[in-house]
């Protein structure tokens, strides 16, 4: 290879964190350097119904259904659904060297008691899975509404780890920071746009993972920028220098077999470009519902809004088909 090519896996790892958005063993084991395995509610359905999991599907069942005295508010197919969701971290987590990220129920994202109950459910689930697993590895996703981010603040409180998700504006981000979430994971495209082929997204966010992380940094707070749903490579080598990415495994395949100059992948990064205006000042809005509401309506002439209940839509239908599919399953306990 010439001295000026690199491996853009190797470039990216150099530049920043790299995670995986999945939890298919397969691709954990197949994608060096990986630290973090992310998911959602449309990863865990699309891998729990593969054929190769079905004996794990019944065994989840079997379990949740012996454990369903523990969890007497929760209905059959929604704890299986959570265990299954613990289960395939399980499997993956020997892959990697960080944390694995399973999702709040999206049905919560504005109910915050049932949101902190999910945090402390998720820790008892691991607990009776494997008394060993070390808990400080599981991160719950949160979504970022009002609710789901004083639910945050409730459970960093607790000891219970959280990433503000669904992330499409500086107001949320100034929130999660403030709530104590330790990681927020910006959406630089909306999410119809990797559900509909035929939808087109022309307005990614990478400004605001910069300014985010920018914001952070100003004001020497812990939490970090985890950026997702990045739809080329292109935007990935743009977002080289923020703390992490979590990519899909089609991307991180295109990385691991892609060379490029050095010097030409480092002018792509957008850290650095001082044309870009840093997050600016926001005032505290922890304790102040009615300014935070007011302010992100606004943010965008209402695109945040508008982004954040359509991907809540997205996973909510998710969850819906994951514990659908649980059901027919049911019949082969006895």
């Amino acid at each position: 290879m010439d001295e000026c090519q690199i491996n853009l896996l190797q470039y990216l790892c150099s530049k920043t964190q790299v995670d995986v958005d999945s939890f298919d063993v397969d691709i954990s084991t197949e994608i060096p350097g990986c630290v973090d395995a992310t998911s959602n509610q449309a990863e865990i359905y699309c891998e729990m119904i593969k054929p190769r999991h079905d004996s794990l599907v019944k065994e989840v069942l079997a379990f949740s259904t012996n454990m369903k005295s523990e969890f007497p508010t929760l209905r059959l197919e929604e704890l299986a659904f959570e265990v299954m969701a613990i289960r395939l971290a399980f499997l993956i987590i020997p892959n990697i060297t960080g944390s694995v990220h399973v999702m709040a129920n999206p049905c919560y994202s504005y109910h915050k008691e049932k949101i902190v109950e999910t945090g402390t459910r998720l820790h008892k689930i691991c607990n009776l899975l494997d008394p060993a697993f070390d808990t400080n590895r599981l991160i719950m996703k949160v979504a970022s509404t009002w609710e789901g981010l004083q639910a945050c603040r409730e459970l960093t409180i607790c000891g219970i780890k959280t990433l503000a998700t669904t992330v499409f504006t500086m107001e949320q981000a100034v929130l999660a920071g403030e709530a104590g979430c330790i990681s927020i994971s910006p959406f630089v495209h909306e999410a119809k746009a990797h559900f509909d082929e035929k939808y087109s997204d022309e307005v990614p966010l990478l400004h605001l993972c910069i300014q985010a992380q920018q914001f952070y940094k100003k004001r020497s707070m812990n939490t970090k920028v985890k950026a997702c749903a990045t739809l080329s490579l292109d935007e990935i080598l743009q977002l080289a220098g923020v703390d992490a990415l979590t990519i899909m495994p089609d991307d991180l395949r295109n990385l691991l077999k892609g060379t490029g100059c050095t010097r030409l992948a480092e002018s792509q990064s957008l850290f650095g470009d001082t044309s870009i205006p840093d997050g600016g000042d926001y005032p505290s809005y922890l304790d102040d519902e009615s300014t935070y509401r007011l302010d992100f309506s606004r943010s965008g002439q209402g695109a945040g809004q508008y982004k954040l209940m359509q991907v809540l839509a997205i996973f909510s239908d998710f969850q819906f088909k994951g514990e659908e599919f649980m059901k027919p399953h049911q019949q082969f306990l006895s």
